[in-house]
């Protein structure tokens, strides 16, 4: 079915989501099709997974704004040329207001399947002896075997291509909108981090406290995302992170409580992270914070355009020379609608192996407006029985680098 703007105007009117502009999608669409040019494409399948159980949509979403509630059933057939078409079954991935969201006008249901209906269009198209490009969920996570083997067999003169690195690579430089989205994110993140300062007692557990994260972020506007927390007590510390998933350990009257909040606005996240106590910090505690605030003021002026990876490694190797330790990478990529962290940067120069496509020759990214980190200080003892998390996000501008989050950079102590 193809949508009137009529209709689109009306459902958007009903259902209120938050949506980019026409003119982004016409800025994304432009930049995909040239990476197709270069990778001889006639067309593109991108698919779209479940959103209700898991992070499969993040590509599906970028050029789409949709997403599914049905396990692996939505995919966007994105041409060369012509107006791309989401495919998508019956039922789920048309309930609730879902086409509210779309920025695609062309709105297939697949009968009797999802997978008939795109060999259907590809055909239809003339597309069905072309080289056609499949856009995976994510680098690491492959199309299903019996979707490949059922358009392998209905398509047998067509030539496949994976291009998932090549798709993300187009992503990786926000635009001025996107930028605006992410600041949102920042918002509710900061949201998170007021609530733990405001409301956090001893006695709570670890699992009202993330519950309240949860409240304050959902109700200012922000989208479920990733959350976590993780405490000890500051005397007798054996919690070094914080935690995928809560505990019901209970708060007590001198306890950090490490967290690293991952907040979603539109698909697009922005991460924050303050240590939280419940007491005074301890000689060990406030030593670390002041490594942490050192590396975070170092890194901070290596973010500029024409800068590089190597630079901001550089500046981090004060801390080898410190009673401490660093855990992870210091700077961490995010590709927006993305669960995915790239590209990560710490002092393995490269953090994930994964993201090596990313970096150039040399093993370095060279920074560029539009590009956007997580910068993230975990400072641990030399025992690694205590640790604290602190983190912001950064857009870099023409400028300069730009912190969107607003929390002040310090040792929070709770209120409650």
């Amino acid at each position: 079915m193809l949508l009137s703007e009529d209709e689109l105007a009306r459902m958007q009117q009903r259902f209120p989501y938050p949506r980019f502009s026409q003119a982004e999608y016409q800025r994304r669409y432009a930049n995909i099709r040239k990476m197709m040019r270069e990778q001889r494409l006639d067309c593109m399948l991108i698919i779209g997974g479940s959103a209700a159980y898991g992070r499969l949509w993040f590509n599906f979403r970028y050029v789409t704004n949709m997403m599914g509630k049905a396990e692996m059933a939505n995919y966007c057939f994105f041409p060369q040329d012509g107006d791309p078409a989401v495919v998508t079954r019956p039922g789920h991935s048309l309930a609730g207001g879902m086409l509210a969201r779309t920025a695609v006008r062309n709105v297939i249901v697949g009968r009797p399947s999802v997978l008939d209906a795109i060999v259907n269009e590809i055909k239809e198209r003339g597309y069905d002896k072309g080289r056609i490009g499949i856009v995976e969920y994510d680098p690491y996570t492959s199309i299903p075997k019996n979707h490949w083997d059922f358009f392998t067999s209905h398509l047998p003169q067509a030539e496949f291509a994976f291009v998932t690195k090549e798709f993300i690579a187009v992503r990786l430089l926000k635009s001025a909108e996107e930028i605006q989205f992410l600041e949102k994110s920042a918002e509710f993140g900061d949201a998170g981090l007021r609530a733990m300062q405001e409301r956090v007692k001893p006695g709570m557990t670890e699992g009202e406290v993330f519950g309240i994260v949860h409240e304050a972020v959902l109700k200012a506007g922000g989208e479920m995302g990733m959350i976590q927390i993780g405490s000890c007590s500051m005397l007798d510390p054996d919690v070094n992170d914080q935690r995928p998933r809560p505990v019901q350990r209970v708060i007590g009257a001198r306890d950090i409580i490490n967290n690293e909040l991952g907040i979603f606005y539109n698909g697009y996240e922005a991460q924050c992270g303050r240590p939280v106590l419940t007491g005074e910090p301890t000689a060990e505690y406030q030593a670390m914070f002041e490594v942490a605030l050192e590396g975070y003021q170092r890194l901070v002026p290596t973010l500029y355009a024409g800068k590089s990876s190597d630079d901001s490694i550089a500046a981090m190797q004060f801390i080898k020379d410190s009673e401490f330790e660093f855990y992870g990478g210091f700077l961490q990529g995010m590709l927006g609608a993305n669960p995915r962290h790239e590209p990560q940067i710490g002092f393995d120069r490269v953090q994930s192996a994964e993201d090596r496509y990313l970096f150039d020759a040399d093993g370095r990214l060279v920074y560029q407006v539009g590009h956007v980190f997580t910068l993230q200080m975990h400072i641990v003892d030399r025992s690694h029985t205590r640790g604290l998390f602190v983190g912001d996000f950064f857009a870099i501008e023409k400028n300069g680098p730009r912190c969107l989050n607003k929390f002040p950079l310090e040792l929070v102590r709770t209120r409650g």
